[in-house]
């Protein structure tokens, strides 16, 4: 029978991989936005609240080739991000291609310092991206995008204070940066996965970032440099309860730097963001980010072109892990109850210059602000404890008669001992 059996040549054949409709603000491709004066809050997205989004996956039956794109929408149906992606897995270098677009139409303070800083603005960004993926074991890769960018800021003739329109925004150019994007990466991930949200082993990687200006009409003249790591450890307890843990950095440095916002989540839907902690005035910002997570805080409870984050959850999936047979509602069988410790901070300057954060609550300018903070702080027993710990740590560090003595005798009295 075999010797009788004819070969055929194998002719491509596709099948739908996935397709997922839903809500969702998480990242889609790009996590750097241009900066925007320090305001926010930050959606590194399309600028939307809320997001209704798509995304299909076609595959070939010998998954060679996939086939991915996807677009997501704000309820303006203005803010919107569309991507679509390529891939070539038939040989050891696995390689790709990448088109994503983001609309943004009122990206607040991306003119600020200007005479258009007064107008709501829309910024265009578009990125072509080579990627590049060569395994060095099972569990071991190198990985590589390489790519150009735009962003286009356009200046619409409405004025966000009044919110009539005023024809002197059509004089407004075009504020243009284009950039050559590179990220250069060393992964390490043995996980396995044996359900949703559930990972067994250890996963880690570093990467480099480097965002060089091109083209004679840019308006930004420094490169970015950005280094980061991230690890993540899955440590089985019982069944599918597991301890996740997780450690993340980002030092960026050079004249165009990036900015990292702490506070906040994956995928708020409604992030809130605190106005009166300004950055830095003498540091040289071109992208934003945002450090997470850090859940219980508002997103720039600090900010710096450094931020380290370290989190710690338990998560038990609640029904499949108590009960000893099939269940067969997702939903009972994904429900799952999470604890979790996130600890972080974020700082100007060098890598090693890291700080405690202290939160900004008002602007010290702003007797309305102050008076409203301090009301605020007053009708809640848990900020009193905090501030009160705070300050107590703050007088032992500082105002301690043990330290205040010997700084005085250091540099006052400048006593020595004779032998």
């Amino acid at each position: 029978m075999l010797e009788r059996s004819k070969l055929f040549n194998y002719r491509l054949k596709f099948s739908a991989d996935y397709i997922l409709a839903g809500f969702t603000n998480n990242v889609l491709i790009n996590r750097f936005q241009p900066y925007a004066g320090g305001f926010g809050p930050v959606q590194l997205n399309n600028g939307n609240a809320f997001n209704g989004t798509l995304r299909v996956g076609v595959t070939d039956i010998m998954e060679d080739y996939q086939f991915m794109g996807g677009v997501r929408m704000g309820t303006d149906l203005r803010d919107k991000d569309l991507f679509f992606s390529f891939y070539n897995r038939r040989k050891r270098l696995d390689w790709g291609v990448t088109y994503f677009r983001s609309n943004v139409t009122n990206l607040t303070g991306f003119f600020l310092g200007t005479p258009y800083e007064l107008y709501n603005t829309q910024v265009n960004t578009n990125l072509y991206q080579l990627n590049l993926s060569y395994p060095i074991s099972e569990t071991k890769s190198v990985r590589a995008n390489i790519g150009f960018r735009s962003d286009r800021g356009i200046v619409r003739p409405i004025n966000f204070l009044t919110g009539g329109a005023d024809r002197n925004g059509l004089a407004a150019p075009d504020s243009v940066a284009t950039f050559g994007v590179a990220r250069l990466e060393y992964v390490h991930d043995n996980t396995l996965n044996p359900t949703l949200n559930i990972w067994n082993g250890l996963r880690w990687k570093v990467y480099m970032d480097v965002n060089s200006p091109v083209g004679y009409t840019n308006s930004v003249r420094n490169t970015t440099f950005n280094f980061g790591f991230d690890g993540r450890y899955y440590k089985k307890i019982y069944r599918n309860f597991i301890w996740a843990g997780r450690a993340a950095a980002d030092f960026s440095w050079g004249n165009a730097k990036v900015i990292y916002y702490l506070g906040g989540t994956d995928g708020w839907l409604a992030p809130r963001f605190n106005n009166a902690n300004r950055p830095a005035p003498d540091q040289s910002y071109v992208f934003q980010s945002l450090s997470l997570n850090m859940r219980g805080y508002n997103q720039n409870v600090a900010n710096g072109n450094n931020a380290v984050v370290i989190n710690s959850e338990f998560r038990l999936p609640l029904f499949a892990t108590l009960f000893n047979k099939p269940i067969n509602n997702a939903f009972l069988r994904n429900f799952q109850l999470v604890q979790f410790i996130d600890l972080g901070t974020a700082w100007n300057g060098r890598f090693n210059g890291i700080q405690r954060p202290g939160e900004v609550i008002s602007d010290p300018n702003s007797p309305e602000q102050i008076a409203k903070a301090v009301k605020d702080i007053i009708g809640n027993p848990e900020k009193v404890a905090k501030v009160v710990e705070t300050a107590r740590e703050m007088v032992v560090k500082k105002y301690d008669w043990e330290l205040i003595a010997k700084d005085m005798r250091e540099k006052v009295f400048a006593i020595k001992s004779v032998s």
